[in-house]
């Protein structure tokens, strides 16, 4: 069970990531497919996924996010929020082009932020 839940979140990520950037994309070179709802949708949908697969890796691993050993969890969470912040505001087309941009480096950072906790399983920004 964990084997299939571990590979089926990477595999959501992986998808949620090239479906970010292609969207992105899509918006800054002006595609036809920028307009269409279904492909936030679908980016929505993994995300939720992604974030409901991981509770079940937390519960299943028995790990608590409010204990001193489970902070780097707690980050975590947080920082996918952050992302989904920064990815909403990338993919909105009333922004400027700049603060596009910025939001979409800012996802990318909150994306690699997640990757160095989920390495480590080290708490970073909790350590106390």
């Amino acid at each position: 069970m964990y084997g299939f839940l571990k590979h089926t979140h990477m595999t959501l990520i992986l998808i949620a990531v090239v479906l970010f950037i292609v969207n992105f994309y899509w918006l800054k070179t002006g595609h036809k497919n920028a307009q269409k709802p279904v492909f936030k949708k679908i980016l929505l949908h993994t995300h939720l996924t992604i974030f409901l697969l991981g509770a079940g890796l937390i519960g299943l691993l028995q790990i608590n996010p409010f204990a001193e050993s489970g902070y780097w969890v707690l980050e975590k969470v947080v920082a996918f929020v952050f992302y989904l912040i920064m990815v909403k505001s990338a993919l909105t087309e009333n922004k400027p082009t700049k603060m596009q941009l910025i939001s979409f480096l800012g996802a990318l950072g909150w994306l690699a932020y997640i990757v160095k906790l989920a390495l480590s399983k080290q708490a970073i920004l909790l350590v106390g």
